[in-house]
């Protein structure tokens, strides 16, 4: 199924016609979005009309109102009510105050239209089309609406915006079909997956998707769970205010009809977790972190309980379950979630969370699969790619099959035998800016502060709007000396420009009007306009190889790589040439022979032995000097009632130190 189709009407049989004409024009056109709707989707609207009429909506073109009988009255009282609820939901969303009344927006941006008034596609368009930049901007206001994709009219305006960083961060956000598929199609199977790469939208997809289930099931029971602890919390605190902004009328009634927690919780708050919540519901036993006590051991014995209930004692403890972070959690857990919940389990996970997990078994038969990166520039993600897997290198750190390199958003191209050309579509968010007029990554042989310095004065002399949080300046390597380069680059910065400065590495958050400086260790999940990333050399390792492409595809318009001048790195700036001018990767496949040994090596460091949790806490009590059996159960225990997670080594020595002195 074509991504850049969505289709969600009762009379599919009447304009098979019209569909057959899309499908056929969107496998050529590799930019345009179509939707076929009967309602505004996601809203409580029905028409006695439905079945003979389709809105057909395209961005930056009118509303087209498509009549498939003869019947001109009754479908003329369909458009009518149609675009009275638009307007009652454009003023529900304060979108009526940027982009007016119907009577301002009627005539300009919607149409009606005969089946049989065109015959081509062309002539469909010639109907349809808008000339004017701040009418297409409107016009894609009332699809936003349309189908629930919401955008904050008040923060990016109506106003055509000039700039380039003014074009992409005012961008006018529309659910791709496969995203608008998620949220509002009926799925058959109670389990219900999306799985994307990292900045495809899963999470936000899981909150649209949560909005819907607790706005339209008024009696519901509904967890939403992760692995990691501080999404848990982000989750939590972003949904008040994520249900106020799309008008979500129902209160939102915490631990009753709600629950946004981790996965596992502790013993004595039964509502910490969702294990916590099910061993206190079925009476099991429930088993605390240990170095033998993972997710399988403790779902596989809470499987093993739910199971011997008889099906007339059984009773559901959710209707339904919404889960990210799918990749974390074994099947069991999967099959422990089915069994406690009556409707649907939405799930989300990411198809790998590095360049050098294995996909085989990662690219599953699941109901949606997105594989657009929405927050960078696909220009800035191949480069990325690239130069995270070796593919401008002779010898590869990783490879995969065709059918791989498809799953995560890759069109291939084989140009002989063994040369490859790989390129991903457009995206929305950067159709109205030249991409021509800028490269998506620059390499520059120089670390030196006054290298960061020229870059920002380069930057905000194209857009004097350019502030000290649209740059991020992330340091690579990890060696201390990082850390003094980031004192001095600090008090340039606060001198050239009297920006303030925000050490992530120290403070974990954004701040307003700080430039954000790090490790690789404190970004994840945050983005940027600009991103500067600084590394005294490109490293052979896979793990450094990893951080490098993370880091890199933090921007969403442009990455500046800095490194020392020493380093040969031709190959790296060819590769780039191409990718900026060519928007497609230039590669070399391996032969069988090399991606034999690409798989060997890669299997045997997958395979080294990893540090056990208890190892890990022992190096932690050695290097502050805690040496006692006794003091160390006691703050073993400790953790593990502590929302601390597993292996984060800052937060943990931090919380032993506090500690420590207490035992």
């Amino acid at each position: 199924m074509n991504n850049r189709l969505f289709i969600h009407t009762n009379n599919t049989e009447k304009s098979e016609d019209i569909i057959n004409m899309f499908e056929s024009y969107l496998s050529e056109d590799k930019k345009s979005q179509v939707y076929m709707i009967t309602s505004p989707l996601g809203e409580k609207y029905n028409y006695d009309f439905e079945d003979n009429a389709i809105v057909v909506l395209i961005p930056k073109h009118k509303i087209v109102f498509l009549n498939l009988t003869d019947n001109n009255t009754e479908f003329d009282y369909y458009c009518d009510d149609f675009v009275e609820d638009l307007n009652s939901i454009s003023d529900k969303y304060n979108y009526k105050e940027y982009i007016g009344r119907p009577r301002d927006w009627k005539e300009k941006n919607t149409i009606r239209v005969n089946i049989n008034e065109f015959n081509t596609i062309d002539d469909f368009f010639n109907l349809c089309r808008i000339e004017d930049k701040k009418q297409q901007r409107v016009s894609d206001f009332l699809i936003s609406l349309l189908i629930g994709s919401i955008n904050d009219i008040s923060k990016i305006g109506a106003d055509v915006p000039q700039s380039l960083l003014e074009k992409v961060k005012k961008n006018i956000i529309l659910f791709d079909g496969d995203q608008t598929r998620f949220i509002y199609q009926d799925f058959s199977n109670k389990i219900v997956t999306i799985q994307g790469l990292s900045g495809t939208g899963k999470t936000e997809l899981l909150l649209h998707k949560l909005k819907d289930l607790y706005s339209n099931d008024e009696d519901s029971k509904i967890f939403f769970t992760c692995h990691n602890i501080a999404l848990a919390n982000t989750l939590r605190e972003r949904i008040p205010a994520f249900f106020n902004f799309m008008k979500v009328e129902k209160q939102i009634e915490w631990n009753k009809r709600l629950w946004v927690n981790r996965a596992w919780g502790s013993k004595g708050d039964i509502n910490s977790g969702l294990y916590s919540y099910i061993c206190n519901f079925y009476n099991i036993p429930f088993l605390r972190y240990s170095p033998v006590t993972n997710y399988t051991r403790i779902f596989s014995e809470a499987l093993k309980h739910l199971e011997v209930i008889a099906d007339d004692n059984f009773e559901y403890a959710f209707d339904y379950l919404l889960i990210d972070e799918r990749q974390d959690f074994p099947d069991v857990f999967f099959k422990v979630c089915e069994k406690i919940t009556k409707k649907k389990v939405f799930v989300a996970g990411d198809i790998f969370q590095d360049i050098f997990e294995s996909l085989s078994g990662k690219v599953l038969d699941v109901d949606v699969v997105l594989n657009k990166c929405y927050r960078t520039d696909p220009r800035t993600l191949m480069f990325a790619h690239s130069v995270g897997l070796g593919l401008f290198e002779s010898k590869k750190l990783n490879w995969f099959d065709d059918e791989e390199w498809k799953a995560f958003g890759y069109i291939l191209e084989r140009t002989n035998e063994r040369e490859l050309h790989l390129t991903r579509e457009p995206l929305r968010r950067f159709e109205d800016v030249d991409l021509g007029e800028f490269t998506s990554v620059d390499i520059i042989r120089s670390t030196h502060v006054d290298t960061v310095i020229d870059i920002i004065k380069e930057l905000i002399k194209k857009d004097e709007n350019i502030g000290p949080n649209d740059i991020s300046i992330i340091l690579l390597d990890d060696d201390n000396s990082i850390y003094a380069y980031i004192d001095t680059l600090a008090s340039k910065i606060n001198s050239e420009f009297g920006w303030f400065i925000n050490r992530g590495h120290e403070n974990k958050i954004k701040i307003d009007n700080a430039l954000y400086i790090s490790n690789p260790n404190n970004v994840k999940g945050l983005e940027f306009p600009f991103v500067i990333c600084i590394t005294a050399a490109i490293k052979k390792t896979y793990k450094y190889r990893n951080i490098l492409y993370t880091m890199l595809t933090r921007s969403f318009i442009k990455s500046y790589l800095l490194l020392n001048d020493k380093q040969d790195i031709t190959v790296l700036e060819q590769g780039l040439k191409i990718i900026n001018e060519q928007k497609y990767i230039k590669t070399i496949e391996p032969t069988e022979t090399e991606k034999n040994e690409i798989k060997s090596k890669l299997i045997g460091f997958l395979k080294k032995p990893q540090i056990s949790y208890s190892e890990f806490l022992n190096g932690i009590f050695e290097k502050l000097n805690i040496f006692e059996d006794e003091k160390k159960d006691k703050i073993k225990d400790a953790l593990a009632n502590a929302s601390i997670e597993k292996f984060d080594e800052e937060t943990t020595t931090q919380f032993i130190n506090t500690i420590k002195d207490f035992y």
